[in-house]
């Protein structure tokens, strides 16, 4: 929707360690110029978070209903009804703090890690997988796009893509993590 990348969304890779005992890092392995996008962006992104978090969500159960299955508030309910409510503004809410903590902390990746960890084992019960990070990413990616319009460029797409790349493999870590310690 007006954006460079819009029609080639691809799909979300997530790092994989290089060991075992990767586990800590001192900054988001994002380049210089990737963090910069970001961040500039995020200016943009700012002043209509919410906006951006209930068309994350409107798009997330419009291509993928079963999703909502995966959301104890929403299971079982009209997408209509899901679009007006307070439990989907309060989720869509939590969900770009957590998007712009990340931005805050770009050159702090362990005290984000640690956060994200935390996360994703909160996530457990709902039995999120890896595939439902997927298409999460998928249409935050294409909410950023219909929001910014043109202020998505392919490289800001790409930054943010690279971005929650990363948080996904420390909420995969945090799940992980969770289901070990049951």
């Amino acid at each position: 929707m007006g954006c460079g990348a819009s029609s080639t969304v691809r799909p979300f890779f997530i790092r994989q360690p290089a060991s075992d005992t990767e586990n800590t890092l001192t900054s988001v392995p994002l380049s210089t110029r990737r963090k910069k996008l970001v961040r500039e962006s995020w200016e943009l992104i700012e002043p209509v978070k919410i906006t951006i978090g209930k068309r994350l969500f409107t798009r997330l159960f419009d291509v993928n209903p079963n999703m909502q299955d995966t959301f104890p508030n929403f299971k079982g309910k009209e997408l209509k009804d899901i679009l007006n409510s307070r439990s989907l503004y309060l989720h869509a809410k939590r969900v770009m703090v957590a998007v712009e903590n990340a931005v805050t902390v770009l050159d702090d990746a362990e005290t984000f890690e640690s956060y994200l960890i935390n996360l994703g084992g909160r996530h457990l019960p709902w039995g999120v997988t890896k595939d439902h990070f997927g298409v999460v990413g998928e249409a935050f990616i294409w909410a950023l796009q219909d929001v910014l319009g043109e202020g998505c460029t392919s490289d800001v797409a790409e930054a943010w893509i690279d971005l929650y790349g990363y948080i996904v493999q420390a909420m995969l870590e945090g799940l992980q993590q969770a289901k070990k310690g049951r």
